[in-house]
């Protein structure tokens, strides 16, 4: 008995496991060519394994999702996904032009609508739970739940509307760091929180910002 991924026995407690990153109920380490999130043994399971199974069995591009569970005498502990660089070639969302950053918001809608259809919730995504190296992906799904519903629609509308919000608070915190004034960064988010409930993040975009433009310079057109 110990640890055993993708039902195959492993020693990882001998080894030197590289922490990539913290999390309330869990920590992340580099194994292999993989991410490895183990649960924290003092704090409650943030996922069944039934639910971690059935991600396991969704395909998604930068909406990263369980591949192999871990194990440790037969309870669930944790599961593998890609690894993802957090080094990019800095660049940031405010800056990126309108054609790549809407680019990168289409493939996750995708991804949504994927998600969506097999009716997983996308719960509590927030900047942590995201890499931006030049492509944007959303990370540890520890809180995704599987829904009996019957309006995938619905819940393809709450998904994105929550993935909007991630975008805002991303682009708000990049302007605070930028130095930006707070009666500007309020005006920000209020025109971005001008999005109908039916329209994707990504045509959103496209209509407030001007062609070859970025979020820093429609900012500048506020000023």
């Amino acid at each position: 008995m110990g640890y055993r991924l993708d039902n195959k026995d492993i020693d990882i407690s001998g080894k030197r496991l590289t922490k990539i990153g913290n999390g309330g109920t869990g920590d992340v380490y580099k194994y292999r060519n993989s991410a490895l999130k183990i649960f924290k043994t003092d704090k409650e399971t943030p996922m069944d394994v039934e639910t971690a199974e059935y991600l396991t069995t969704i395909s998604t591009n930068r909406v990263l999702l369980p591949r192999n569970l871990l194990f440790y005498n037969n309870t669930f502990r944790g599961y593998t996904y890609k690894l993802v660089s957090k080094k990019g070639s800095g660049k940031k969302i405010t800056t990126i032009p309108k054609d790549e950053l809407v680019g990168n918001i289409s493939i996750i809608e995708r991804d949504i609508e994927t998600l969506s259809n097999k009716q997983v919730l996308l719960d509590g995504i927030e900047p942590a739970n995201t890499i931006f190296n030049g492509n944007l992906y959303l990370t540890d799904p520890c809180k995704y739940t599987k829904l009996d519903i019957y309006s995938t629609k619905e819940l393809e509308k709450l998904n994105k509307y929550q993935f909007h919000l991630l975008l805002i608070s991303m682009i708000s915190s990049e302007l605070k760091k930028a130095g930006i004034s707070s009666k500007l960064e309020k005006q920000v988010k209020e025109l971005l929180n001008f999005r109908d409930e039916n329209e994707n993040s990504s045509d959103f975009l496209i209509d407030i910002i001007d062609d070859n433009d970025s979020i820093k310079q429609l900012i500048k057109k506020l000023q």
